[in-house]
C-alpha cells in the first residue's frame, strides 16, 4: 500500500513539470496606497458622530474565461481602519485582513478574516471575523465566527 501511494506521488509530482496550461491569465488592478477618511453624523452609523480613517493597499484579480469574460474575482492586501466615536474620542483600530471574494458581476459574495465597518440587514454596523457571506446590496447575510456591534466598541 506504502509503495502505491509513493507511486502515485512521484507520477503526480513529475506531471507538475509538464508543458504550462494555457489559461488567460486574470485581470490584475491596484497594489497603489491611498488614503481615506469619512465622517457619519449622529444617527447615521451611531447614534453619536463616527469619524473613520482607511489605509489602503489592495489588489483585485478578477478570473476571465477564454473569451475575457469574468468568472469571479478576489482582491487581498491590506486595510487599515481607525474608527472614532467624535464625541469622545474613543478609537478603534482595525486591521481588516479579507480577502474579498466577487462573482462575475463583480459583487462581493464572501470575505474572511477580521473586517471591520460592514452592515448587517437589520441595519446594525459590526465588526466581524470569519467567514462572511453578503447579499447582493453588499449586507452581511451570515457569519461563521465573531461579530460585535461596532458602536458598542466605541461607546
Amino acid at each position: 500500500m506504502r509503495k502505491a501511494w509513493l507511486l502515485s506521488v512521484i507520477v503526480v509530482g513529475l506531471m507538475g513539470f509538464g508543458a504550462a496550461a494555457s489559461a488567460t491569465p486574470p485581470v490584475v488592478v491596484g497594489g497603489d496606497e491611498f488614503e481615506l477618511d469619512l465622517s457619519f453624523p449622529a444617527g447615521a452609523v451611531c447614534a453619536f458622530p463616527v469619524d473613520v480613517h482607511l489605509e489602503f493597499k489592495t489588489t483585485t484579480r478578477t478570473f476571465v474565461d477564454a473569451n475575457g469574460v469574468p468568472t469571479r474575482g478576489i482582491s487581498t492586501g491590506r486595510i487599515l481602519a481607525w474608527e472614532t466615536n467624535a464625541t469622545t474620542g474613543t478609537t478603534v483600530f482595525s486591521s481588516i485582513s479579507g480577502p474579498s471574494f466577487f462573482d462575475a458581476s463583480g459583487a462581493l459574495i464572501m470575505g474572511t478574516g477580521s473586517w471591520s465597518g460592514i452592515q448587517l440587514q437589520d441595519g446594525t454596523w459590526i465588526h466581524a471575523s470569519g467567514l462572511i457571506t453578503f447579499d447582493a446590496n453588499v449586507l452581511v447575510v451570515a457569519v461563521r465566527g465573531h461579530v460585535e456591534p461596532l458602536c458598542d466598541a466605541l461607546a
